[in-house]
């Protein structure tokens, strides 16, 4: 959506008046880091520290999904499945966010993860940990993004309807959260 940063940003602002000493943290996909980021700027530039994880999965897999999980079928979100990216490069968001004074890694498993959660912690500034993740495996097939949306309760689209109907089982298989 574009909003997780400054979000976390605007978050930041907040807390530092109530709780200085505690961590905000961000979590974002690559999809949105790339719709709005430059607030990563403003949080080195104001000492106002953000931990911000952005999850790699090559576009807006979980719009995807969202769109998936309503019958629909994919409308070109990840990079892809675009007809028109006729060069498909990857960011490296690690370098984009040191471009911008934060600090930055790429880490390639949950494990990797921890220790550089460890080090951002520690961190004296805006830290962001990178990691490419699957568009699907793992965390969209499983039904772990579900959101209360609309769907057609009448639809000419066999696909539409069964997803209407089928809403109560995937909140059935919905990974619950803390």
């Amino acid at each position: 959506m574009g909003y997780e940063i400054a979000g976390g940003w605007g978050a930041r602002i907040a807390q530092s008046e109530k709780e200085p000493d505690q961590d905000t943290i961000v979590f974002t996909g690559d999809g949105s880091y790339l719709l709005m980021n430059s607030d990563i700027y403003s949080s080195v530039l104001t000492q106002k520290k953000l931990i911000i994880l952005v999850l790699d999965n090559g576009g807006f897999a979980v719009i995807n999904k969202l769109q998936n999980n309503t019958g629909n079928e994919s409308f070109n979100n990840l990079i892809a499945d675009t007809p028109t990216a006729t060069h498909q490069v990857g960011v490296d968001f690690e370098s984009h966010a040191q471009s911008m004074g934060a600090l930055a890694e790429t880490v390639a498993s949950p494990a990797e993860l921890e220790a550089a959660f460890a080090r951002a912690k520690a961190a004296d500034r805006t830290y962001v940990i990178c990691m490419k993740v699957d568009a699907y495996e793992g965390w969209t097939q499983e039904g772990h993004t579900w959101w209360e949306i609309g769907t057609p309760h009448i639809s000419a689209h066999d696909k539409i309807a069964a997803a209407h109907h089928d809403v109560e089982a995937t909140r059935a298989r919905q990974r619950k959260g803390v």
